[in-house]
């Protein structure tokens, strides 16, 4: 591969194709959000029934490849003729914190409890069998297996940007050696990028859309308690405490609890 310089930009065919599709699908969901709700529902009830066993063994797949990668042949090699800017510890904590989205952080931590409660297969709620395939789910979506999948994924593109000196990462690139370099710059390319692009910007939306709800409780509760004395001090009336109104932050009425400032 040429190591070809390119002017920075917006590039139409990659640019404007996911935009226009991420467009047309979120007004199609504003405008009619229950038909929407139908939709998707179904896309997602296909996807996982029918092609389930597909996105599992890919992810053991991945698994016995970051093993490979890791303890094969290639276990030594230096991508790159630098070294390390940070240290093994470093790299790994930046790329867990790179990782660590809302996603992890609400839903993995309840996950286990969500298949306990309503557990699939007919299985009787709370049973012994709902806790093992709550923690077997929670394991298969949070454990190893994503772990090594993006790793696995990673190095490919550290290859064709560190050793072939790649100016501009995209997952088109690291497909030339499968189909070749035109190929991978043509139609097939594009269509590669711009299906990775909306992958992409629909897994940051479920994010924030897991993240704003949390966020919100968590600034919420944090406001409350940082802010209780400034508020009692300067506009003379507190939160109230009763269990209601730990769901927001309805302020109590003037005069109701007053706290003299010191």
């Amino acid at each position: 591969m040429k190591n070809e310089k390119k002017k920075s930009g917006i590039e139409p065919k990659v640019f404007f194709p996911p935009l226009i599709i991420v467009g047309i699908l979120c007004w199609l969901t504003v405008r009619d959000l229950d038909a929407a709700n139908v939709v998707i529902n179904a896309v997602f009830s296909y996807v996982t029934n029918v092609w389930g066993w597909a996105f599992e063994w890919y992810m053991v797949v991945m698994l016995f490849g970051w093993f490979w990668l890791v303890f094969g042949p290639y276990a030594k090699k230096r991508l790159g003729d630098e070294k390390p800017e940070f240290s093994t510890a470093s790299w790994i904590f930046m790329m867990f914190a790179s990782c660590t989205s809302a996603a992890v952080l609400f839903w993995g931590s309840i996950e286990i409890y969500y298949y306990i409660s309503t557990p699939p297969f007919g299985l009787e709620p709370n049973s012994t069998g709902a806790k093992e395939i709550g923690l077997a789910y929670s394991l298969f979506h949070w454990g190893p297996l994503p772990w090594a999948t993006y790793s696995f994924l990673s190095v490919a593109f550290a290859y064709f940007f560190f050793v072939r000196k790649m100016d501009v990462i995209r997952p088109s690139s690291t497909l030339v050696p499968l189909v070749g370099e035109k190929h991978a710059k043509g139609l097939f390319g594009t269509i590669v990028d711009n299906f990775y692009l909306v992958a992409l910007i629909f897994a940051m939306g479920t994010s924030l859309g897991l993240a704003t709800p949390a966020g919100h409780r968590v600034y919420a509760m944090a406001v409350r308690y940082s802010a209780y004395a400034a508020i009692g001090c300067h506009h003379h009336y507190l939160l109230d405490h009763s269990e209601r109104d730990l769901r927001g932050l309805r302020p109590a009425k003037r005069g109701q609890n007053r706290q003299r400032c010191a």
